[in-house]
């Protein structure tokens, strides 16, 4: 799970997933995107905030 990094986006207090890991880069599935078009984003590592899953 993941929040954006900077208190300044409007994703701050959103929560996704990484679908996919490409070394300094992730793509992020947004949950409020989920019935949206565009479900997905790239960004940097350093742009997110990591949570770790309780379930693991």
């Amino acid at each position: 799970m993941v929040n954006h990094a900077d208190i300044y986006c409007a994703l701050y207090n959103a929560k996704g997933e990484v679908i996919e890991d490409m070394g300094d880069e992730v793509w992020v599935a947004w949950y409020h995107w989920k019935d949206k078009p565009k479900k997905t984003d790239r960004y940097f590592k350093d742009e997110l905030r990591f949570w770790k899953d309780n379930n693991q």
